[in-house]
């Protein structure tokens, strides 16, 4: 009886111990890219090569048992370069919360915002240094200080509601100012979404409310209200053609309180760096007569049937207008092959062009190999 007792024993301790171990987790991406890199004047054009660590990242992540239904959930993630360029250790997702089965996680910390996590896979070119869609259009943050909800999806046939509460004492944009709210919630970013695999169906619905976003048209932030659409298609099982997803976002976004952007918005100038392409200094009338920004974005990829070979395409564009001036279209169009070696490593070649219709601004190329590998 000692025996059994003393063995039952050991083994809850062994299950527990197994629970509360952490996953390490990450991602090394690194690519070799040839780049247009230059200044506020065609004369400042120069080409150059670079080797970029893409997003890179390492982290923990778990969850612990706390009773039949509940358990704690936490994570904590890191940006790292690959290149060797910069500080590693960045902070990028991180949080803790307690999950509920059937009803949903309450998270408490700094992670992605629900619009920005609305986007799912649409973007091909995610992640990259010069041609993620965060150099186009406003929207995709990581805010700082925030309370989020996410339902289980599971419970809701596959519809997710997803809730995000930042708190005044981060949404700001002055770091000196003192001119904050006090109030729970200060920003809002919420989403609904939708997925069937079964069906091959992704759709979305995403908001943003008063969150700081960078509108590229102006290269300055502001607190803006913004509104995505986004959907998928796997075709294959839409419309029997194996191999093929289409995917589109459309979007809107309009800065709010202009009048703290308008103090808040004297940027100066910055000369390029390995992962920043130069930028001319920005006066505190950047958002004088800014209307909104609409963009939209068209990708889609090509599985080769049987073969590890995938091809991609994607246009994304944004239109800023101004009051009583022209206004600016900012677009990217680009392409990429993927070779697949297994599920968790990647090797790809891309070309890319990035366009601003202003006069003295010049189409910018990119063209690289990289190679992805996740742990």
């Amino acid at each position: 009886m000692k025996k059994l007792l003393l063995a039952t024993a050991v083994s809850a301790l062994t299950i527990n111990a197994v629970q509360a171990a952490p996953t390490v987790y990450g991602k090394l991406h690194v690519s070799i890219d040839n780049v247009d890199k230059f200044g506020a004047t065609k004369a400042d054009t120069d080409n150059v090569w670079e080797i970029n660590s893409n997003a890179s990242r390492i982290g923990v992540k778990g969850e612990e048992i706390l009773t039949d239904n509940l358990k704690a959930v936490y994570l904590a993630e890191w940006q790292i370069n690959t290149d060797g360029d910069g500080t590693d250790l960045g902070q990028r997702n991180r949080f803790v919360g307690l999950k509920y089965d059937r009803i949903g996680t309450v998270k408490v910390g700094k992670f992605d915002s629900y619009l920005k996590t609305a986007q799912g896979k649409v973007d091909i070119f995610n992640d990259m240094n010069y041609l993620d869609i965060t150099r186009i259009m406003a929207g995709e943050n990581r805010p700082n200080n925030v309370i989020g909800f996410e339902s289980d999806t599971k419970a809701l046939n596959g519809f997710g509601i997803n809730l995000m509460l930042q708190q005044g004492e981060n949404n700001k944009l002055d770091p000196n100012s003192n001119d904050v709210s006090k109030n729970l919630g200060d920003a809002i970013s919420a989403s609904l979404t939708y997925e069937n695999k079964d069906m091959g169906v992704f759709a979305a619905l995403a908001g943003d409310k008063n969150v700081v976003s960078t509108f590229n048209a102006v290269s300055a932030k502001a607190e803006a209200d913004v509104i995505r659409l986004v959907g998928s298609l796997n075709m294959d099982t839409m419309a029997s053609i194996p191999g093929l997803t289409l995917n589109g976002m459309y979007q809107t976004a309009e800065p709010t309180n202009l009048s703290r952007a308008a103090t808040a918005a004297a940027i100066p100038a910055v000369p390029a760096t390995a992962t920043t392409p130069a930028r001319a200094a920005v006066g505190a009338g950047a958002f004088r007569g800014f209307d909104q920004e609409d963009a939209f974005l068209v990708s889609a990829a090509y599985a080769i049937n049987e073969t590890p070979w995938t091809v991609k395409a994607q246009y994304h564009q944004s239109t800023s207008s101004f009051d009583g001036a022209n206004d600016i279209e900012l677009s990217q169009i680009g392409g990429m092959i993927d070779y697949m070696f297994n599920s968790k490593t990647r090797a790809y070649g891309y070309l890319a062009q990035q366009s601003d219709d202003r006069d003295n601004v010049e189409d910018r190329m990119y063209a690289g190999v990289g190679m992805e590998f996740n742990f």
